[in-house]
């Protein structure tokens, strides 16, 4: 059931990661202001993640881990939103130009 909270909370951590830098590239000339806004809620949601799975690990060790894991899922989920936020952003000034 953990495992299954864990994986929920990566989903929602990535959804609202690439959901709101995307929302908000739409309004800016430029792409890092949305990624630098889609990591802070991103790392906001896996923050809260990692103080819920410390606590409720039956040792600290276990909780540690949890921590470790949040923050590699914390890594991935930026990488893959900045390689998103930079595709769309060049595809946005290609169809700027051709206008």
């Amino acid at each position: 059931m953990k495992l299954f909270f864990y994986i929920l909370v990566i989903i929602i951590a990535g959804g609202v990661s690439f959901g709101w830098s995307w929302k908000r590239l739409l309004d800016f000339n430029s792409y890092k202001k949305p990624f630098i806004e889609g990591s802070i809620l991103t790392f906001l949601i896996l923050f809260v993640s990692s103080i819920w799975w410390y606590f409720t690990g039956s040792n600290p060790e276990v909780g540690m881990t949890g921590i470790f894991y949040n923050l590699i899922a914390f890594l991935v989920i930026i990488t893959c939103n900045g390689f998103i936020l930079a595709l769309l952003f060049s595809k946005k000034k290609q169809r700027e130009g051709l206008q």
